[in-house]
């Protein structure tokens, strides 16, 4: 179990790209499918326009040590997430992980509603935002596996969850928070690439002794 050692932050920067439709039309080219092992359509490979690492290192104010290339690792991968069609899905409340890196969400798609944006939460029963530990499970007297399938099988139903915070969809917003904060899509949009949610992840590890807020 990956020990949590991340500081809670939400970091949200508008205008993220210069060319943000440069951008999108990349994405909507790129060939998006959804792995066994995960829930989610995303593109076969990952976009990094130049200088991008240090442009998230200046915003985050946090020194990037992984920047993966491999799809599979999703630094860098375009998502969709529709509400309608063959391919809709309902935003599921869940962690990234490794926990402890930073997880970075641009939004791409022109038009979207604003609740289609990015979600924080609080499991109800136990209190908990971030994922649960053996320590949890035993200082609320509840069994450690069977708690965490709990929070997997109740990750869809947001009458156990309270939204603790919650930023807009904006197009060229870029959201970023500790990858093992409980989160979620606000909302999903649209049927297709053409009117649905599209939106880019960055998810990097990072040096938290560099965390500009830790010294503030």
């Amino acid at each position: 179990m990956e020990k949590i050692i991340y500081p809670r932050f939400l970091i949200v920067k508008d205008n993220f790209y210069d060319k943000p439709n440069e951008v999108l039309q990349t994405a909507l080219k790129s060939n998006f499918y959804q792995p066994e092992h995960a829930t989610g359509y995303r593109s076969d490979k990952v976009y990094h326009p130049k200088g991008v690492k240090a442009k998230l290192e200046k915003i985050l104010g946090l020194k990037i040590t992984r920047w993966d290339t491999d799809p599979l690792e999703e630094n860098g991968v375009f998502y969709f997430g529709f509400s309608e069609g063959k391919k809709k899905e309902k935003p599921g409340v869940h962690s990234d992980e490794p926990y402890n890196d930073v997880t970075i969400v641009v939004y791409l798609t022109p038009n979207i509603p604003i609740d289609c944006g990015t979600s924080l939460w609080m499991h109800k029963q136990t209190g908990l935002t971030n994922p649960v530990s053996p320590a949890d499970a035993k200082r609320l007297k509840l069994n450690f596996p069977k708690l965490r399938a709990q929070l997997e099988k109740e990750s869809k139903d947001r009458s156990k969850w309270i939204e603790i915070d919650r930023v807009g969809y904006l197009v060229n917003r870029m959201v970023a928070y500790p990858s093992g904060v409980f989160h979620s899509a606000t909302n999903h949009f649209g049927d297709s690439l053409s009117n649905g949610r599209i939106y880019q992840t960055f998810r990097v590890g990072v040096d938290w002794s560099t965390f500009k807020m830790n010294k503030s």
